[in-house]
């Protein structure tokens, strides 16, 4: 699971109980949660309860992590919510093979003059992970 939506996505403390629902409705479903997250410049394939506490209580605080900043925040040791692109990159590197998330990046609107395309449409023809949502957000 993606960790931008806790940190960017949502106010605490309705993003932490979301997380929590999220990572019980793939239990439920016979597969194990993996929210990734960066902590202290260290990659996290899963989080405890008390790790998704401190991001979440974090909040936007955290640097919105895509696949482009994954080397600064690591060796600034910061702490980093991953975005679609970024945890395609750390699954594959954990072997997780599939992922799930609300929506991937796309064209944003006026990209035309700004640029603004999201890193996950490149992504998902680098990393050999399949990425199950309800589409691209625009």
């Amino acid at each position: 699971l993606e960790s931008t939506i806790i940190t960017h996505g949502m106010p605490y403390p309705q993003n932490l109980e979301t997380a929590k629902e999220v990572e019980a409705v793939v239990r439920a479903g016979g597969a194990e949660p993996a929210t990734i997250a960066i902590l202290d410049g260290v990659p996290h394939i899963g989080l405890t309860a008390a790790e998704l506490q401190r991001l979440a209580s974090l909040g936007k605080a955290v640097r919105k992590t895509s696949r482009r900043d994954l080397p600064l925040v690591m060796s600034q040791k910061l702490n980093g919510s991953t975005t679609v692109s970024a945890t395609m990159i750390l699954a594959e590197r954990s072997g997780i093979r599939v992922f799930v998330t609300g929506g991937i990046g796309g064209v944003h609107r006026g990209a035309e003059t700004t640029m603004d395309i999201s890193a996950d449409l490149t992504e998902l023809g680098r990393t050999e992970v399949a990425v199950v949502c309800a589409g691209a957000k625009s």
